[in-house]
């Protein structure tokens, strides 16, 4: 039985999971648009964007057990708001910031922040009034 905290976190997480398809489908299919928009220079050989977006596509997938029942999969779902969420916000704010990456980047590290605080908050709460499995065993 999911508390109210739970909930909304599979429901932040379903949202941002939406929100990595914005970045994943134009990187796979529209790379040039999707850099010329962020006013980002365009690599040769152009396959670095689309893997990149094929990667982000596989971890966004890695979201799902954790957005569908937070309680059983506690692991998968604090590592989507630690080590994905705060890892690519960490590493695209660092790079922009201190090694002179592009700043359409940030657009990501933002996205990343925003979703990893809210999720975070979220994936708290929830597991911090969380009943004992045991306890619900017994109704």
């Amino acid at each position: 039985i999911m508390n109210p905290y739970g909930k909304w976190f599979g429901r932040i997480v379903w949202l941002g999971f939406f929100a990595n398809m914005f970045f994943v489908i134009p990187c796979c299919f529209f790379p040039e648009f999707l850099l010329s928009l962020l006013k980002m220079q365009i690599p040769v050989p152009i396959i670095w964007v689309r893997a990149t977006g094929l990667l982000l596509l596989e971890i966004s997938i890695l979201y799902i057990p954790g957005a569908l029942d937070p309680y059983r999969y506690q692991a998968t779902a604090w590592m989507s708001v630690l080590v994905t969420r705060g890892g690519g916000s960490s590493f695209f704010l660092c790079a922009v910031l201190f090694f002179g990456q592009d700043w359409g980047f940030l657009t990501i590290a933002l996205v990343d922040l925003v979703f990893g605080v809210v999720e975070g908050i979220l994936l708290f709460q929830a597991l911090r009034n969380q009943e004992p499995v045991i306890a619900e065993l017994a109704k």
